[in-house]
């Protein structure tokens, strides 16, 4: 079968990016497309447990993850600090990062990596079968383009699950978090930070 891609990505965030990127080390040539053309800063930050740490130091991405946060070693939540070192099988800390900041690292890793990464491109529609195809919208022009496979990692309210008829059941919310962030600010070591 002759398709544009080998594999599309519908999301440049880390899941998009992450298996954009180790797919394209492969030597399968694929597409990342972000409809973001520049992300916005949207007052939160990113915590990164240390299996997900174990899972980007498989992908590569651990050290521009790194680079993108910081190191966040220890941990408490209604206990005792822990230390992440210590007391995960990972022996790694958590990594904290500005959502974009994040977005920003794992789209250029992945373009390193040898995949083309379209940004500002809107997907209006996806369409499953034999040779799938992904409709994009970028200025008013639209364009499909088909692939082997299409990956869906549009986040949260995911059209993907719409367009590939899947049901989506949701739990009752049961746990909230809530903080503040502050820049410029030096904290003790031994201090959980986001």
């Amino acid at each position: 079968m002759t398709t544009d891609y080998d594999v599309i990505t519908v999301g440049g965030g880390l899941g998009g990016c992450g298996i954009g990127k180790a797919l394209a080390e492969k030597g399968l040539r694929v597409l990342v497309t972000e409809r973001e053309e520049s992300f916005k800063d949207r007052i939160r930050g990113e915590w990164l447990a240390p299996w997900g740490g174990a899972e980007a130091k498989m992908l590569g991405l651990w050290d521009v993850l790194e680079k993108s946060g910081h190191q966040s070693p220890y941990f408490s939540f209604a206990g005792p600090m822990r230390d992440l070192r210590s007391t995960t099988p990972q022996e790694m800390p958590a990594l904290t990062f500005f959502h974009s900041a994040m977005q920003e690292v794992v789209l250029g890793a992945a373009r390193t990596a040898g995949a083309d990464v379209l940004r500002g491109e809107n997907v209006s529609h996806i369409r499953t079968g034999t040779v799938p195809s992904v409709s994009l919208v970028s200025k008013g022009v639209a364009r499909d383009l088909t692939a082997r496979i299409v990956i869906c990692a549009d986040g949260r309210s995911s059209m993907g699950r719409a367009w590939g008829g899947f049901e989506v059941h949701r739990g009752k919310q049961r746990m909230m978090g809530a903080g503040l962030m502050f820049e410029g600010m030096s904290m003790p070591e031994d201090t959980s930070s986001l």
